[in-house]
């Protein structure tokens, strides 16, 4: 009986973020992330109901409302990406982030202030600000941050071609 593949691991995927300058900025990806939640959207419902109606209550859909989601790590101080996470979540910084899924090992690159990304994997992507928060120290564990973001757009995916 063949294998039947359920779909993409975890395990394997890349989180890079593009920040600073916005005219000089740069790209760093973030090494050993635990978790990533993007958060989910809502929209705004317009009510269109006229006045004449007796029996059912009518709705637009209005603007899209971004998520709010997080960025975890096992905080390492001699790991410069954390320390570029740390200190970008401190600034309040509004970030670019982009989700490599395992699916592919390609990287991004950055030229000038434009990033490419390679169709050699799936890629999710979105604008956000991040926000400071402490660390967390729990006993029998690692110090850890768990990084609030608030995003700024839908997040995009842009899924890997088939072979």
């Amino acid at each position: 009986m063949a294998t039947v593949k359920k779909g993409v691991l975890t395990q394997g995927m890349g989180v890079w973020i593009l920040h600073g300058d916005p005219a000089k900025p740069t790209l760093t990806k973030v090494n050993c992330v635990k978790n990533i939640a993007f958060g989910d959207d809502s929209q705004t419902e317009i009510d269109s109901t006229c006045l004449d109606e007796t029996d059912t209550k009518t709705s637009e859909w209005g603007l899209n409302t971004p998520g709010e989601g997080s960025i975890g790590i096992d905080t390492d101080p001699e790991n410069a990406s954390h320390m570029t996470l740390v200190q970008a979540a401190s600034n309040k910084e509004t970030i670019e982030m982009y989700v490599g899924w395992s699916d592919g090992t390609g990287e991004p690159t950055l030229t000038g202030t434009e990033v490419t990304l390679p169709s050699t994997r799936t890629w999710s992507s979105f604008i956000a600000k991040l926000r400071e928060n402490s660390p967390v120290f729990d006993p029998d564990s690692l110090v850890n941050h768990t990084i609030p973001l608030k995003r700024q757009t839908k997040v995009t995916t842009l899924y890997k071609l088939p072979a």
